[in-house]
């Protein structure tokens, strides 16, 4: 079975078994989610057996803007990776050591390899776009691949430097180029920008209802569960049916609303907050665990969070002072990422959520081989201490590779510990 085949066969699952069998904390828009996927693979594995083209891409922020060229789909590896689980991930690290690639850089920015250039499992792209400014790691991966591959690559350089807004100018100008060069590399391609107005006007509420849903986990208590909040936003613009990605987040943030109603809680009796940072082992039941020890975890905080859920987005006339073009609108969201300036911007950032959620503990899950945060852990748990007076808990582990029921046992516990050191300095501080 290709990708395609295995997430079609997956979501199918699932969607019987909460039409059978929902959970009591478990969120009924999930289904939406599920349909969703299912619906995008379907018409990927369509799309490459009738031979159309497909296009790679590692830059948030510029989904929609591919759409803008004609009917290409979104080869979005990252994701793929992220969803293979820890024996086909083991599986493809064995492959990614046999191609001779470094063991040491993030799993989920490598596993992707054998897939893409051993043919059979994934289509091959025909383009591949990259930025700068977020994670490099993952740049790089894909700016390697295409040169295995070779397939065409164009890199889009987002400065580090603050203020951020400076360097709007400058990211449209990369953009213009772009343009041009993927319509010169795409036979058929041809860039629309009133089509790209559309469908940026067409997400908007996309954006709308995750602001919505970053102030609604603020709440005490939290309405969301820990498993719902540790699932990285997809953007609309990467779906053949956008509007069903839409609809999903809309009833994701009117379940929220309705709980906060309600007063359902999905931990129970809420009696700690943590905020939970950078990745987390997949397929864990950690969050479960949390949730049987009454602790919240109302955000998680990665290098795309802020420009997703709180930062100004589409539309917005404060952040530049007047009304932005399509392409400006592009590159805007392309603009910030908490990864993509100096230490101090990740630090800032970190002390913030874990200020405006109410954290009573930070947990740094330093993936191996993460370079955005390497070397940071220790500045940001110094930071928390000295500004908020709450402890940090470092602890360095893969994402997919690995696990098994001794380490999950093993991260249990030393999670455990850390919980149990977070309600005693709670106590002490009379929260």
């Amino acid at each position: 079975m290709n990708i395609f085949e295995v997430e079609i066969a997956k979501y199918e699952r699932r969607l019987k078994r909460i039409a059978s069998s929902p959970g009591s904390n478990m969120l009924a828009s999930n289904r939406l989610l599920y349909e969703a996927h299912l619906e995008q693979n379907r018409e990927q594995l369509r799309w490459w057996q009738e031979g159309k083209p497909f296009i790679s891409q590692s830059a948030f922020g510029i989904e929609t803007f591919v759409q803008a060229f004609g009917d290409f789909q979104m080869l979005n590896l990252i994701p793929i990776a992220d969803r293979l689980g820890t024996r086909l991930a083991e599986a493809a690290f064995e492959k990614v050591r046999a191609m001779g690639l470094p063991e040491y850089a993030c799993d989920r920015t490598t596993l992707f390899f054998p897939l893409a250039i051993m043919g059979g499992e994934l289509p091959r792209p025909k383009l591949i776009v990259t930025r700068t400014g977020a994670c490099n790691v993952m740049s790089n991966s894909h700016r390697a691949l295409g040169q295995m591959m070779g397939v065409p690559v164009f890199t889009i350089e987002v400065p580090f430097q603050e203020p951020h807004q400076e360097h709007l100018g400058y990211v449209v100008a990369q953009l213009e180029q772009l343009i041009e060069w993927i319509e010169v590399n795409l036979p058929g391609a041809k860039y629309d920008e009133e089509k790209l107005a559309e469908m940026q006007q067409a997400t908007k509420p996309y954006f709308d209802a995750l602001h919505d849903i970053y102030e609604l986990r603020k709440l005490v208590p939290c309405p969301d569960h820990p498993r719902d909040v540790f699932r990285e936003p997809v953007h609309p613009g990467q779906f053949v049916n956008p509007g069903k990605m839409i609809e999903y987040y809309q009833s994701y943030r009117d379940e929220l609303r309705e709980r906060v109603r309600t007063g359902f809680v999905p931990v129970g009796e809420e009696k700690m907050r943590i905020v939970w940072g950078i990745t987390g082992p997949y397929g864990s039941g950690i969050w479960d665990y949390l949730a049987g020890r009454g602790v919240s975890v109302p955000w998680w905080q990665y290098g795309g969070t802020a420009r997703i859920f709180y930062k100004p987005t589409l539309g917005d006339v404060t952040e530049f002072g007047r009304k932005l073009s399509p392409l400006e609108e592009v590159a805007r969201t392309m603009l910030y990422n908490s990864w993509g300036g100096d230490g101090e911007r990740w630090i800032r950032d970190t002390v913030m959520v874990c200020r405006d959620f109410k954290a009573d503990g930070f947990v740094q899950f330093e993936q191996t081989g993460c370079q955005p945060v390497l070397g940071l852990g220790r500045l940001v748990a110094q930071r928390l201490e000295k500004d908020l007076g709450i402890p940090s808990w470092q602890v360095e582990e893969r994402q997919l590779l690995g696990h098994s029921e001794r380490t999950e046992a093993e991260f249990v516990s030393g999670l455990g510990a850390f919980i149990d050191l977070c309600f005693n300095r709670k106590a002490a501080r009379g929260a």
